[in-house]
């Protein structure tokens, strides 16, 4: 029995550890890009890692109960899938969270979810209007509370949509990683 724990051990601390090594890799470029905190993101980014990492263990079960490389061309095919499965949110991403982001305050700027502009509170609408159209967040920002700009519904939608492309971005991603991974390890 002790045996067997040690063996799931080791196993899954080498796994986890290839997840900490993917989603800390690149100088944290996953993390860096991940949405505002006003989304709920840390939590999202932990629940992220368990999903990569049962995305591993899926892909490394399968793997083992298979006949080396005969199962190869599979392997490559599914790693194909997931990254062309990952282009689309490569490139949906950056105008997304540049869409839905903005930062302030500009002495110190830390990254905020924002709405769309025909989503603003009244007293917002009604200030813009008197302000001949000046819809820029910043100078919003001085004359409202940042919670008070955008309607609450505008921003749980902005965050849904930064939060629904960032995990497809990552598990395609991830999933790609692992499928050529195990591709390239099999044995011939």
């Amino acid at each position: 029995m002790k045996t067997i724990i040690r063996d799931y051990k080791g196993l899954l601390t080498s796994f986890v550890e290839v997840v900490v090594f993917l989603l800390a890799s690149f100088g944290g470029f996953l993390r860096t890009i991940a949405p505002p905190q006003q989304t709920g993101a840390s939590y999202a980014v932990g629940i992220l890692s368990f999903f990569v990492l049962i995305v591993l263990l899926i892909i490394s079960g399968l793997a083992r109960s298979s006949p080396g490389g005969r199962y190869r061309r599979g392997w490559l095919l599914a790693g194909a899938a997931a990254f062309v499965s990952a282009i689309p949110a490569c490139f949906l991403y950056p105008g997304i969270l540049d869409k839905y982001t903005w930062y302030y305050p500009p002495d110190k700027p830390v990254q905020r979810l924002r709405g769309l502009d025909n989503d603003f509170t009244p007293e917002v609408k009604r200030f813009i209007e008197q302000n001949h159209g000046q819809t820029d967040p910043k100078i919003l920002a001085q004359n409202f509370e940042l919670g008070d700009i955008w309607s609450a519904e505008s921003l749980r939608v902005a965050g849904t949509k930064l939060l629904i492309v960032y995990v497809w971005l990552v598990l395609s991603l991830a999933t790609a990683i692992f499928c050529l991974l195990e591709a390239n390890t099999l044995v011939r």
